[in-house]
């Protein structure tokens, strides 16, 4: 049996875009490409098992349908595998339908956190053979043997099929990502320290539960740990043997369970395990004595989900944090010598003009190293999105769209809010002191080509014209 596995790239030429297929499912910046870090741990699982496997990153590579097609026909796989993300799926579908018009004996299988809450709109075409539902290690392997008893969704009988979900518990049973199947060097990105960077996680779920957030979709409100000595096996190989430089920690909220992490790190300095890295944390998780401590293990950087600049904004949806709590984890982390990288949404349920500009200047008051503001995107099957829209589905391909999306709070219009993204971007970004300090940083870092790439891409999204 032989399983082929892609990481599509969506669209052509200048036109294309990025997504990072995991669990969020989200679209990042043409500057930045992420690795395939769940394609990796399937590939690796089914080489485990005895069986062949192929896998092309067209994502990282710049390869489109057209090029992954010639690609696939002279493999000639049994099984095509591959993930798809909110706005990807228009790209994704044409994939499918080019591969099994070429070769019609190969069976496609698909997942994502899209197809996950509507399968229907991957398998009405007739040309993707079976939904993953969830996390696809062990479903896709499960599959391969005949099993279709769990997460998955198929046609049968002119009938959608639905299987139950389940999650595998033990997180130690996935064998350690392929890493040595992918183009590690192409994956680069300006708010790393050391370039190239990969994707690890230590955990997955998140016991949070933000009426924005799509990672229950994935998870199920079960919150699952690796062991420290399987983590740090892992950490190993990835400097030891594939020489990365860089990891970027995927787990939602890495200092969720701080015995965990400060167990991780302190395995980290005894083992001496020369690497920087990055995290995303919440700002109620964290207190000095963690934060020396992940400084010391090589972290140089924590992305905090601030949100908003104001707190009834805040109880509304769901974060469960304080402003205080976002200002006293920035002083922390900056004290500790960690760059503080936080993000914000405009737009969210219950934010009027006011607090929006609140939110705006919320981020000029905390000064942390790195700003990135997003309009907030009712993802379907969210709290979010159900204030907003109810049971109806909006499935257009620009709807689905992260950046330039024509899915928002239906209390603004798309081009209010973008023009407050603009406006949020110029006025943190364009101050003299900020503009030395990224310029100091991107010297320091060796990323001076990545700098400037996003740079272009900040610049050309602030004096392009948006919709309404």
């Amino acid at each position: 049996m032989k399983v082929f596995f892609v990481n599509p790239l969506a669209g052509t030429g200048r036109g294309h875009a990025h997504f990072l297929r995991d669990w969020c499912g989200g679209e990042s910046p043409t500057s930045v490409i992420y690795p395939p870090l769940e394609i990796a741990s399937t590939a690796a699982l089914l080489r485990q098992n005895g069986i062949q496997v192929s896998l092309l990153d067209a994502n990282a590579l710049h390869l489109d349908n057209s090029v992954v097609l010639r690609l696939i026909q002279a493999e000639q796989p049994d099984f095509l595998g591959f993930p798809s993300a909110w706005g990807s799926i228009k790209y994704d579908l044409d994939l499918a339908r080019m591969v099994k018009n070429a070769l019609p004996q190969v069976r496609i299988v698909i997942w994502g956190p899209n197809v996950s809450v509507m399968p229907d709109i991957a398998l009405d075409p007739g040309n993707v053979d079976y939904v993953i539902l969830g996390e696809p290690e062990f479903t896709f392997l499960n599959l391969l043997k005949g099993d279709l008893s769990e997460n998955l969704a198929y046609s049968k009988d002119g009938k959608l099929a639905l299987c139950k979900r389940s999650l595998r518990m033990d997180l130690d049973a996935l064998p350690f990502a392929a890493r040595e199947l992918l183009p590690n060097a192409r994956y680069r990105s300006v708010l790393v320290k050391n370039n190239p960077f990969t994707l690890m996680m230590t955990s997955r779920g998140c016991p949070y539960h933000c009426e924005f957030c799509q990672a229950q979709i994935w998870f199920q409100d079960k919150l699952r740990f690796r062991s420290t000595s399987n983590i740090i096996e892992e950490i190993r190989r990835i400097v030891e043997i594939h020489h990365i430089p860089q990891i970027i920690f995927r787990d939602l909220t890495l200092t969720v369970n701080r015995k965990h992490i400060m167990s991780i790190c302190g395995q980290i300095i005894k083992h001496n395990l020369r690497f920087s890295w990055r995290c995303f944390s919440c700002v109620d998780t964290v207190d000095k004595e963690l934060l020396d401590m992940m400084h010391k293990a090589g972290c140089n950087q924590i992305s905090y989900g601030i949100e908003s600049g104001s707190q009834a904004v805040l109880d509304q949806s769901g974060k469960g944090i304080t402003l205080e709590q976002s200002r006293e984890a920035v002083r922390l982390t900056k004290n500790a010598g960690i760059e503080a990288c936080c993000n914000f949404m405009l737009g969210m349920r219950g934010d009027t003009k006011q607090t929006i500009q609140q939110t705006i200047d919320f981020a000029l008051e905390l000064d942390p190293d790195l700003a990135q503001f997003q309009v907030a995107v009712p993802v379907y099957a969210t709290e979010f999105y159900d204030a907003c829209f109810g049971a109806k589905r909006l499935l257009s391909a620009q709807a689905l769209r992260w950046y330039n999306t024509e899915l928002v709070n239906p209390g603004f219009t798309c081009g209010f809010l973008n023009g407050r993204l603009r406006a949020a971007y110029t006025r943190f970004y364009f101050r003299l002191p900020v503009i030395a300090r990224h310029v100091r940083r991107s010297v320091c870092n060796g990323n001076a080509r990545e700098a400037f790439s996003t740079l272009v891409g900040l610049l050309k999204g602030l004096l392009t014209p948006h919709k309404r």
